[in-house]
């Protein structure tokens, strides 16, 4: 990367000059670096929570330029906060772009520096790895514009991604400089605050959490103010990112500080419903406790000054280092979004259903093998080459309970039934194909598809995607399939530059998504007349609220549309499963005390092999969520209830005989009490009548 005064930072920390600064401009350089650090008249939102700045981000290459008279150098822009210059770069596909890097749009935060190199390692891994020395000093955005400079181009800010917890808008992956080149759109990358020290919240108006949400605000606000003087039309701002940048997206569009900053969104394996997204502040404020304890900082209920002015003293590395370990879980991240009573007032789930959003386009999907990202991570002993890849069912079993470490049995009993092939339930690929699609529904795919149903109940222009190119540098094993975050390289156009290697499929299915990310952030539909004819347009369906159709983003299939995606799998998380959860409920508070089992019926024995699973129809499913020891119906009742106690069925028994094997050998006298068999026949009709609708 480079900056407008000629400077350029490679390799980490050796700074080299690019074109010769005169000094002059070298001394206006540092008197407006040290004025900027002393006291900047740019007013962060968060007050002093902006202390709290992320060491993931970029050290800043660039500041404001304060020279006497008007310039005539195109590169030379004047902003609402003041002057700045450009470079010239050139795009890895041909043509160039110019660039204004590491443009401040708020406070700086006035910690010690401290600065974090690049770390080597696998190149499946090294993508994600910051590729200049991180910073607290972070709130900055960069402009590329393309070359011819246009006249109300369209824009595109992308928000980059990393669970609120890690990430840069300066990865290589996001480099760009080819869409902008190819496409003729402005793109802005914006940074922001993550981790503690972007969305740490004590319910304390120095902490109110959501600091790093205020700070994209920030930036949207100082594009919508000063794009046009770049070229860029103001009234034609799409936001795209991925991950925890598209839960972001989404959270703008909820929010009513955000709405009129933007008139588009793109979503890419993102929604604002995803079940790690949001804290209730009860859990945002434990967290919190966590971290102070691990910095050594006093926590008192009610009385957090302590515990702040310590944090902001602490060393922001030993934060950092504490954030983490307090979580285990898979797709657990340690600080994330509150609702804080101003950007978010309410539930997103509610502002969904209720129609209380920005009503404009959206483009948005999610990728085929969502989960098993995360699995490297979760299960990081299993991910071998497939000729060596074992699993067992004890292990798979063992798997989904520590997913969903604080459910009961029986709510993990039928997140196994729903996910596992029962025509082949000891294959190890097979089990972990259903471990990844676990983790990819719940956390993922079904919360895009609950944000782009919301929208087309409203009658909004919806366009889904389903991303299934498995790209051809891939390092991962072919049954990994197509990781979170394989589209990004092709929405950018990395496939485009020649010394990277793609194949010719890659390059085509680049240009396609190119030309549709591109359409959208024009029109706001990405179904567009050819241009140049050198690419074959397939129409993009609306995604309508019965049909529900979607594109297959693919070169390697003939077919190219599907409908879904993943509907019966999300309508057993978005529907079966609360259902579920509310019968448990309700059977725990109206079952009377007793000690007495209740008798069961099939059962899955985590331990066993392949010869003791198998399949139960719908008919059958009422009896297995009744297996388990006491308390599983109402785990948080007081009183102990035992639901089930299953005796071994004689050997031999076919599986779906066991019910009835087992009666002979129950010990408690369930068959005189009939208050009790009363109560499971009602408890058991109300579950079957949720399995079948």
């Amino acid at each position: 990367t480079g900056s407008p005064a000629g400077m350029t930072l490679r390799d980490g920390s050796k700074i080299k000059k690019r074109v010769t600064m005169n000094m002059l401009e070298e001394l206006q350089l540092a008197q407006e670096r040290r004025r900027r650090r002393a006291s900047s008249k740019l007013a962060a939102v968060v007050g002093e929570s902006n202390d709290y700045c992320s060491v993931e981000s970029l050290t800043p290459y660039y500041a404001l330029l304060h020279l006497s008279g008007r310039s005539s150098d195109p590169l030379i822009i004047e902003t609402t906060k003041g002057r700045i210059k450009g470079v010239i770069q050139e795009s890895p596909s041909g043509g160039y772009v110019d660039a204004w890097l590491g443009i401040p749009y708020a406070q700086p935060p006035l910690k010690p520096d401290l600065s974090r190199l690049t770390y080597p390692g696998f190149h499946g891994a090294e993508m994600w790895n910051a590729n200049t020395p991180r910073h607290e000093d972070c709130l900055y955005i960069s402009v590329y514009v393309p070359k011819p400079r246009p006249m109300d181009a369209p824009v595109m800010v992308w928000i980059f991604g990393g669970g609120f917890y890690s990430g840069s808008s300066t990865l290589d992956v996001y480099d760009p400089k080819i869409i902008v080149s190819t496409e003729s759109v402005i793109v802005v990358s914006i940074q922001y605050r993550v981790g503690s020290l972007g969305f740490l919240f004590l319910n304390d108006p120095s902490v109110p959490g959501n600091a790093g949400l205020y700070d994209q605000l920030m930036a949207m606000t100082f594009i919508k103010d000063n794009i046009a003087k770049f070229g860029g039309n103001p009234n034609n701002i799409t936001l795209f990112g991925e991950s925890a940048g598209a839960v972001s997206i989404s959270f703008h569009l909820l929010s009513p500080l955000s709405r009129d900053l933007f008139n588009q969104a793109i979503m890419q394996s993102g929604g604002a419903t995803a079940p790690w997204a949001i804290f209730t502040h009860e859990e945002a404020i434990i967290r919190a406790r966590f971290l102070a304890d691990g910095v050594g900082c006093p926590y008192k209920k009610d009385q957090h000054y302590e515990m702040i002015d310590c944090l902001k003293k602490a060393n922001t590395s030993v934060i950092i280092d504490k954030e983490w370990p307090q979580t285990s879980n898979v797709v657990d991240f340690p600080f994330v979004a509150v609702l804080d009573g101003a950007f978010l007032d309410e539930h997103p789930r509610r502002s969904l259903e209720e129609g209380r959003f920005k009503k404009c386009p959206v483009l948005l999907g999610s990728n085929t093998e969502e989960g098993n990202f995360w699995l490297l991570y979760f299960l990081h002993e299993k991910f071998a080459p497939a000729p060596n890849f074992k699993m067992s069912i004890k292990e798979y079993r063992a798997a989904i309970n520590r997913m969903f470490i604080g459910e009961s049995k029986i709510v993990k009993d039928a997140i196994a039934y729903e996910y596992t092939d029962w025509l082949d339930p000891g294959d190890p690929i097979k089990m972990m194909n259903a471990l990844d699609k676990i983790v990819g529904d719940f956390h993922f795919t079904c919360s895009v598809n609950e944000v782009a149903h919301r929208y087309a109940q409203y009658k909004q222009a919806v366009f889904m995607y389903y991303f299934m190119q498995r790209s051809s540098t891939s390092p991962w094993p072919d049954w990994m399939g197509v990781l979170h975050g394989d589209e990004i390289n092709f929405v950018f156009g990395e496939p485009l530059d020649p010394s990277k290697g793609y194949s010719k499929e890659d390059v085509e299915l680049s240009r396609r998504i190119l030309r549709y990310w591109a359409n959208f952030a024009r029109t706001g539909n990405p179904n567009m007349a050819v241009m140049n004819g050198n690419w074959t347009q397939i129409y993009w369906p609306v995604h309508e609220v019965f049909e529900r159709e979607y594109l297959i983003l693919a070169s390697n299939t003939s077919q190219t549309r599907g409908r879904g995606p993943r509907v019966k799998q999300c309508a057993f998380w978005m529907q079966f499963l609360p259902q579920l959860h509310s019968a448990m409920a309700d059977a725990g508070n109206n079952t009377n005390s007793t000690t007495e089992p209740l008798q069961c019926a099939s059962t899955i024995n985590d331990s066993a092999g392949p010869s003791s699973t198998f399949p139960l129809d719908a008919m059958d499913f009422h009896a297995l969520i009744f297996r388990s020891s006491g308390g599983a119906l109402n785990p948080t009742d007081k009183k102990k209830r035992r639901i089930c106690a299953c005796a071994t069925p004689p050997e031999g028994t076919a599986p779906w005989d066991r019910n009835h094997a087992a009666r002979p050998h129950d010990s408690v006298a369930l068959q005189k009490n009939r208050r009790v068999r009363a109560k499971r026949t009602t408890i058991g009709i109300k579950l079957l009548n949720i399995i079948m609708t």
